[in-house]
């Protein structure tokens, strides 16, 4: 099985994987951990369905589907939320913008999907937006998430299938490395936004260390 069909494992079979790796899984979908995280928590909602899980997401994902695919959404939202708050806390030093799971969802997890999709089969990214990761390696890995290359998940479906050349172009080699806090452009030095988005992290959250 080549690198590109490498969801379907988890599609197929499920019951293989622990908890590490699979998080959730019924007869209609599967969570699972990203295996290459670009953030803190990054997960992807995979459809099993053999009617859409070949097709591309920026028009599979019809109101109908999203609506069949909500409540793995919020699985996935619910589990990040949970594991994050876990283990930090919004920091004193800075403005509380996640101070609830409201504003938290709202300001720190996006949901979507890429316009043009790096594997075969159908998923759905939910992720924080930290983007502080040791697997986050170049522009295009930060871009893909940064720039209209992503779809939100709210702007699903798309009218037609971008044309992957264009969109490469326009908005993974042409876009700056704008910081997903700040907006502070990076123009095209990657690692000073790396460094900078790990300074941020670490300004706006707090460890939690527990005592056992």
């Amino acid at each position: 099985m080549g690198w590109e069909s490498a969801l379907q494992q988890y599609i197929d079979h499920p019951d293989k994987y622990g908890k590490d790796t699979v998080i959730f899984s019924d007869s209609n979908a599967v969570i699972i951990h990203d295996g290459f995280p670009k953030s803190k928590y990054h997960l992807l909602v995979l459809p099993r369905s053999h009617q859409i899980t070949k097709k591309h997401p920026t028009i599979a994902l019809t109101p109908q589907v999203k609506d069949q695919l909500s409540d793995y959404v919020q699985k996935a939202i619910d589990y990040i939320y949970h594991r994050f708050s876990e283990q930090y806390r919004t920091s004193s030093r800075v403005d509380a913008l996640y101070t609830d799971k409201a504003s938290f969802t709202k300001e720190f997890i996006q949901v979507g999907i890429h316009s043009v999709p790096s594997m075969n089969n159908l998923h759905v990214h939910v992720l924080t937006r930290d983007f502080n990761s040791v697997r986050l390696k170049h522009k295009k890995h930060y871009n893909s998430f940064n720039t209209k290359f992503f779809v939100s998940w709210d702007d699903l479906p798309l009218q037609s299938i971008p044309v992957p050349k264009t969109i490469e172009t326009k908005y993974i080699k042409n876009e700056p490395l704008v910081c997903s806090y700040c907006k502070k452009d990076f123009g095209s030095q990657f690692k000073r936004l790396k460094d900078h988005l790990e300074e941020e992290f670490e300004k706006h959250f707090d460890p939690i260390i527990s005592i056992d």
